[in-house]
C-alpha cells in the first residue's frame, strides 16, 4: 500500500519549525523574520507538494534562505564583502522570483526589498568604516554554496506579466547615476541610480547618504514611468 502523503499543514508546520531553529541562530530583522516564516515557508510547503525535496527549486529555496541570513550578518575582510557583492544580484534575483510566485501585493514586495536595500547598504557603509583588519563576527557561505542563476533560480517562478498601458511614459534608458524621482501618497523623493544588476534585470537607488533606497525590477521599474510613479527631474 503506497505511503499517504503527508498532509499540506504538516508539512508547513515541519517547514517553520526548521526556519525556526535558523532565525533563532542568525539574529535576523524582525522584518526578515516575519517574512521567511509567514510566506517563504509556504513556498517551500509548495514546492516540496509539487516537487518533493530532491528537485533544484526546493535546494534553490533553502540556499535562498541561508544566502539571505548571512547577507545580513557584518562582514569581516574584503572576501567577505566581494561575495556579498557576487551573491547580491543572484539572491534579489531569487527572492524577487518567490514573491512572484507567492501572488504577494507589489506594495509588500516594494517595502521588503526597501527595507532590505536599506540593510545592506548599512552593513556595506559598516564594513568600511571598521576598516580591512577590524574584528567582526564569524560567518560562513562558500562560493559553492550558492548555485548560479542558471543552475538553480527556481525556474518555475516567474514574476506575472504586468499589463501593458497608454499612459505615462516607457521606462527611459538608464546610466549609473542618473536621478529619478518616485512619487507615493502625494510626496516624491529624488534618488540617484547606484547598482544595476549584471543582467539588467535589476535597478537599486538611493540618496546621497546610501539611505532612502528602492530596489526595483525592471518590469517594476517600467511599470512606475507608466502610472507617473516614477519620472526623470526636470531638466536644470
Amino acid at each position: 500500500m503506497a505511503e499517504k502523503p503527508p498532509r499540506t499543514s504538516d508539512v508547513l508546520g515541519k517547514i517553520q519549525d526548521e526556519m525556526a531553529q535558523q532565525l533563532r541562530k542568525s539574529g535576523a530583522p524582525e522584518e526578515v523574520h516575519a517574512f521567511l516564516m509567514r510566506d517563504w515557508s509556504r513556498l517551500l510547503a509548495g514546492i516540496y507538494r509539487a516537487k518533493g525535496n530532491q528537485h533544484g527549486d526546493w535546494k534553490a529555496g533553502w540556499e535562498t534562505v541561508n544566502a539571505l541570513l548571512w547577507s545580513l550578518v557584518p562582514k569581516r575582510g574584503v572576501e567577505e564583502a566581494s561575495m556579498l557583492l557576487r551573491v547580491l544580484p543572484t539572491l534579489l534575483s531569487r527572492l524577487h522570483a518567490g514573491c512572484s510566485g507567492l501572488g504577494m501585493p507589489l506594495s509588500e514586495r516594494d517595502a521588503l526589498f526597501e527595507r532590505l536595500a536599506m540593510l545592506h547598504a548599512a552593513l556595506a557603509r559598516e564594513w568600511l568604516q571598521a576598516g580591512l583588519d577590524g574584528e567582526g563576527p564569524i560567518t560562513r557561505l562558500h562560493a559553492e554554496d550558492m548555485s548560479s542563476p542558471e543552475e538553480s533560480d527556481l525556474h518555475d517562478l516567474s514574476a506575472p506579466e504586468l499589463p501593458a498601458t497608454s499612459q505615462g511614459a516607457s521606462r527611459p534608458k538608464l546610466r549609473l547615476g542618473d536621478r529619478v524621482v518616485f512619487k507615493a501618497q502625494g510626496s516624491s523623493r529624488e534618488l540617484a541610480l547606484t547598482w544595476i544588476s549584471p543582467m539588467g534585470g535589476m535597478y537599486l537607488f538611493a540618496n546621497e547618504q546610501g539611505l532612502n533606497t528602492v530596489t526595483l525590477t525592471r518590469a517594476r521599474l517600467e511599470a512606475k514611468f507608466q502610472t507617473g510613479e516614477a519620472s526623470l527631474p526636470p531638466a536644470p
